[in-house]
């Protein structure tokens, strides 16, 4: 195998970065938690694994074999208590719930997921982990099920900074007179009236919310993997009982902890105690389906990516809008090569820059190319990346102005990497375009003013007798689909095709026009070309850069 290359990341346990040392060589494992199946999804259940299917398609691109792992919690508190209040049966509850999350993954290009373990199918192995707890001396049998001793753990809140005497082990662990501390939690509920309920050593029950991680994490990863995800929520008590249990049971557990950021709402961190959330239309705004039908699958992922994994999220209507607009203007550049099939080769880094884009780069290409890259390497900072795509199409949209046959071949290699490097975090998958579609209104100005210019100029060119001229326009035109119709009152023209290969046809036959005015001193036909060129290239303009954390 290739040698792999350096890729840091920041580690929440120790709170610097390191260099990722895969425990087998060219192998990843990585367990990022999923969700509780009981209700509708909303974007906080997508957030991570949209995040860490970039992280694990960049690490695939970089030669790493990946085993990527996403429980899905189907027991839990909130789903009994779901099921007792509907009558339905927990396990039908749980199955629409999953379905529907699983569809949302696919709506949102999350391919990496290997495992998609549910708790229910791990109860024997969750009573067999259980049990060694209890043999080593770190858990222990209380009136109301088995409890683990936390000041058996040496070094308990490392994860969370928090200290063993000021903590309790959150909502979802019901305190008992029996504890022997406030913060021990449950590995093992006994079963309630009406619960659902398995066999064990200790009576019939259901396994504790934090058990269920540490064992499918280590059935499916081993004792001790790689990385471990989830969101920044998570921290405490989740990932804090997870460490306690995994090393208690034997190995290191996780060797690197990720934790992406939260959501916000112009600003604000939207929590599911926030007191605008009882108002439903604004609770609305978070759910899954309403904001994959309203803003499109490929918008919301690139909401989550042009910013740090880190860092929170802003789900606001301006900031989607603004997104989808961002997105719009590199999907309209892209053209029809959004919908064809990656360049052979460039499904890893190494293949890419071994293709003919990395032989034969304009060199002006050749800086963002590096940028992105190494912005990757850098703790998976896929704002910095994007920031580098924002930066080719500047200079493809620079080449395609000046419109001769060698600059157009070059922004052809441009769009091309362009989106072979984004599919490399998950961006421009084929159909994506229908999600910003309708946001081409956004160039429909500067087409129709630029349109305009040249139905213009051809007009200019049969009146002075410069035929060629003139049919040369034609000819353009008619290539790109756009039918001109010429009337007593003036032309007209419509649109035959899609407004983004519209818009790159006449800025090329713009750039053509304004050479040719320039050679024959047409200088104020010059002057408002070079105008109307410079509003289509706007429609390229950078997007900008979020820092890292």
């Amino acid at each position: 195998m290739t040698t792999v290359p350096a890729i840091s990341i920041y580690n929440t346990l120790t709170r610097g970065k390191q260099q990722l040392r895969p425990i087998r060589a060219g192998e990843i494992g990585m367990y990022v938690c999923g969700p509780t199946v009981y209700d509708d999804c909303h974007i906080g259940h997508l957030m991570g694994p949209a995040l860490f299917d970039a992280v694990a398609r960049w690490l695939r691109a970089r030669g790493y074999r990946v085993r990527f792992v996403n429980n899905i919690t189907d027991i839990d508190d909130k789903i009994i208590a779901r099921s007792l209040a509907t009558g339905e049966p927990w396990q039908a509850i749980t199955a629409r719930y999953t379905a529907q999350y699983l569809g949302y993954l696919r709506r949102l290009h999350v391919t990496t997921v290997t495992d998609h373990p549910r708790c229910s199918d791990y109860i024997a192995q969750m009573i067999t982990y259980i049990a060694d707890l209890i043999a080593s001396g770190r858990a222990y049998q209380a009136g109301d099920g088995v409890y683990y001793d936390v000041q058996r753990q040496s070094g308990y809140g490392k994860l969370s900074g928090r200290r063993i005497d000021d903590m309790l082990a959150g909502v979802r662990v019901e305190r008992s007179e029996s504890l022997r501390h406030p913060a021990d939690f449950a590995l093992w509920k006994l079963a309630k009236p009406q619960e659902p309920s398995w066999p064990s050593p200790w009576g019939d029950g259901r396994p504790g919310w934090h058990i269920e991680c540490s064992v499918m994490s280590h059935e499916t990863l081993g004792a001790s993997f790689d990385i471990h995800g989830g969101g920044d929520d998570l921290k405490f008590p989740h990932h804090e009982n997870e460490i306690a249990q995994g090393e208690a049971h034997g190995g290191d557990y996780a060797h690197c902890w990720m934790h992406n950021g939260l959501i916000q709402y112009e600003g604000v961190k939207v929590g599911k105690s926030d007191p605008r959330m009882r108002d439903p239309a604004f609770a609305r705004q978070f759910k899954a389906d309403y904001l994959l039908d309203t803003y499109g699958a490929s918008t919301v992922r690139f909401l989550l990516l042009q910013g740090h994994y880190r860092r929170p999220n802003d789900f606001a209507p301006s900031a989607l809008t603004a997104a989808r607009t961002a997105l719009g203007k590199l999907h309209r550049l892209l053209g029809e090569l959004l919908d064809q099939q990656a360049s052979p080769g460039t499904d890893t880094v190494e293949g890419l820059l071994l293709s003919a884009h990395g032989e034969e780069l304009p060199e002006a290409m050749r800086e963002p190319l590096s940028k992105f890259i190494a912005e990757m390497d850098d703790d998976f900072n896929t704002g910095g990346a994007i920031a580098a795509l924002f930066k080719l199409a500047e200079v493809c949209r620079k080449l395609l102005i000046q419109a001769t046959p060698d600059s157009q071949r070059a922004a052809l290699k441009g769009r091309a990497l362009i989106r072979d490097l984004g599919r490399l975090i998950g961006l421009f998958q084929p159909g994506d375009g229908r999600d910003t579609a309708s946001d081409a209104s956004a160039g429909s100005a500067a087409l129709a003013e630029a349109m305009a210019l040249v139905i213009e100029q051809r007009q200019e060119a049969r009146s002075d007798r410069r035929f060629a001229d003139a049919d040369r326009i034609r000819d353009a035109l008619n290539a790109a689909k756009i039918v001109v119709k010429d009337a007593k009152d003036g032309a007209s023209w419509t649109l035959g095709g899609p407004p983004e290969a519209a818009i790159e046809a006449v800025t090329g036959l713009l750039g053509d026009v304004h050479r040719q005015a320039v050679a024959q001193g047409r200088q104020e036909s010059a002057r408002r070309i070079a105008a109307a060129l410079h509003q289509l290239g706007a429609e390229g303009a950078a997007s900008p850069a979020v820092p890292s954390p």
